[in-house]
């Protein structure tokens, strides 16, 4: 996978944002108790959605107005293969950028949360390497 250099004014705004929603998650996960699974899992997702909407935009692409992460990670995949192997990732944590939102929408436990900051942590993580 090959550099990109350096992200757009753009994109690092998206990223600044993204990085926030990533770092918020993980000190709830860890300062509170009890821990707001959902609240983290939303930051997750949020996270999730902002690197990927700052990769699009940081090729001066339109941006749809959506929360779906299959839909964006897709979008991305049309533009560098790659990003198919955050398929996964993306489907995990796309319901929690509606549904975690409100009460009983959606039954998420500590070993989901767990999992949603890790995900989050790996397009994250991926996201920022391309811009290495």
């Amino acid at each position: 996978m090959h550099s990109l250099g350096q992200p757009s004014e753009t994109a690092k705004e998206w990223f600044t944002y993204a990085e926030r929603d990533f770092l918020t998650a993980e000190h709830l996960a860890k300062t509170l108790y009890p821990i707001p699974i959902e609240i983290v899992c939303y930051h997750c997702q949020q996270s999730a959605e902002k690197f990927l909407k700052g990769f699009i935009a940081d090729l001066n692409k339109p941006l749809q107005k959506t929360h779906d992460l299959r839909l964006l990670v897709s979008e991305c995949a049309m533009i560098k293969s790659e990003f198919k192997s955050l398929e996964q990732e993306c489907a995990r944590l796309a319901p929690y950028g509606v549904q975690a939102r409100y009460p009983f929408a959606i039954d998420i436990q500590e070993e989901d949360m767990r999992l949603a900051l890790s995900d989050a942590n790996e397009i994250m993580q991926f996201v920022m390497t391309l811009f290495k």
